[in-house]
């Protein structure tokens, strides 16, 4: 079965991945004429404790994958997709061997009488990651499935007042049933308008409400009203805040994850150079939300937390060295409040990273990544664990 299981990944991966190819080369023969790109990659690396557990347990991986997408303008429309699938394999823990993939395509479309809005889909396998948002002593084989859905709509984008509409779709899954009570099906809808009084100020304001369902029956209805702006007070800078007032209650009397108050997001972004770069970003919010908490297209957390509040600090920042080396650093904190049944406690999850990548051609680049986590916790429902990792990977693309 567990072979069966990955024939069947791997040929949804790379469906996935001829879908982002195709669209490709059709978009290609309607505009620009090299909007897509394909490519290869490969990688290895050593991870000193795998299932993020007290006793460590390392291991060597090795893995290559293939890549493509695309990025086409079509009039008004713009057309994207982008797709990889790779196979890792261990050395010594070769149960875990596995085939991860991650899909990402949509549009954002403009028609007459002044609307606008976006379409997008994503979805991505990989091997889940023991450690952030893990609270489980295990080490089973467990794969993680996400699926995403996000659909928003505008109208009056170029006046000084908007409305504004979203949806979004999430879907978590895990292949090891110990990990099923974290598995999510998720829904959530907003209204708002938006307000543009100045050219580097925008403000706005909303309604908003989301239907939960976790496993074992632990369905909740979440109503929230946000605050949102962003603000660019020069050049070099850009804060983007989100405030909100939120009630979060359970349908079936489990009340180990309801609250009702404040919640927020902030982040920050600062180029004191052309060269160097710093992204700074706060979130405090429920476990559902601060999974999927990101940055410029990056997330900054683990998904699959179902803690009842997360609060999550990041810095992050690129130095280009020279035309073609680039080095990064990222430190990030981690605190959750944690409560299943009778346990109650917290822990804080510290994570530090240093990197570097050279192009070699305009189409070629090596990296090396060099990784330390460590979590503390204290009361029940966590555990203490440290890890370290470094990885190194090449790849080649045609465009």
């Amino acid at each position: 079965m567990p072979h069966q299981h990955q024939r069947s990944s791997l040929i949804s991966a790379l469906a996935m991945l001829a879908a982002a190819v195709a669209l490709t080369w059709a978009g290609s023969a309607h505009a620009d004429p090299n909007p897509y790109y394909i490519g290869a990659s490969t990688s290895v690396g050593y991870d000193s404790n795998v299932f993020r557990l007290p006793k460590a347990v390392g291991d060597t991986t090795y893995s290559y994958g293939l890549l493509g997408g695309i990025d086409q303008t079509i009039g008004r429309q713009r057309l994207y997709a982008s797709g990889t699938v790779r196979d890792t394999r261990f050395v010594d823990l070769k149960q875990l061997n596995y085939v991860d993939y991650s899909f990402r395509g949509g549009v954002d479309w403009q028609t007459l009488y002044d609307l606008s809005g976006t379409l997008s889909y994503s979805s991505a396998q990989s091997l889940y990651n023991y450690g952030g948002t893990s609270t489980i002593l295990s080490k089973a084989k467990n794969v993680e499935t996400r699926d995403e859905i996000i659909a928003k709509g505008r109208w009056g984008a170029s006046s000084l007042l908007s409305l504004d509409t979203s949806y979004t779709h999430r879907k978590l899954a895990y292949s090891d049933p110990a990990y099923q009570r974290n598995s999510l099906n998720q829904d959530g809808w907003s209204l708002g308008l938006t307000y543009r009084p100045r050219a580097l100020l925008t403000l706005g304001t909303a309604v908003r409400y989301t239907q939960g369902k976790y496993q074992l029956n632990r369905d909740f209805d979440r109503y929230d009203v946000d605050l949102t702006g962003t603000w660019v007070p020069t050049a070099l800078s850009s804060l983007t805040a989100r405030l909100s007032y939120g009630n979060r209650k359970s349908r079936n009397g489990i009340s180990e994850l309801d609250f009702k108050g404040t919640t927020g997001q902030l982040s920050w972004v600062y180029q004191p150079t052309g060269k160097l770069r710093f992204t700074t970003a706060f979130s405090h919010d429920s476990g559902a939300e601060s999974g999927f908490f990101n940055v410029n297209g990056q997330q900054l957390n683990g998904i699959g937390d179902n803690s009842r509040l997360t609060n999550t600090v990041t810095l992050n920042s690129t130095y280009n060295l020279t035309a073609k080396i680039q080095l990064n650093a990222g430190l990030l904190v981690s605190n959750r409040s944690l409560k299943t049944g009778s346990l109650d406690g917290n822990d804080t999850l510290r994570t530090a990273s240093l990197g570097a990548s050279y192009a070699i051609l305009r189409n070629a680049s090596l990296g090396c990544n060099f990784r330390r986590e460590s979590r503390s916790a204290s009361g029940q429902g966590s555990y203490d664990f440290r890890d370290s990792s470094v990885s190194c990977s090449a790849q080649i693309s045609l465009q």
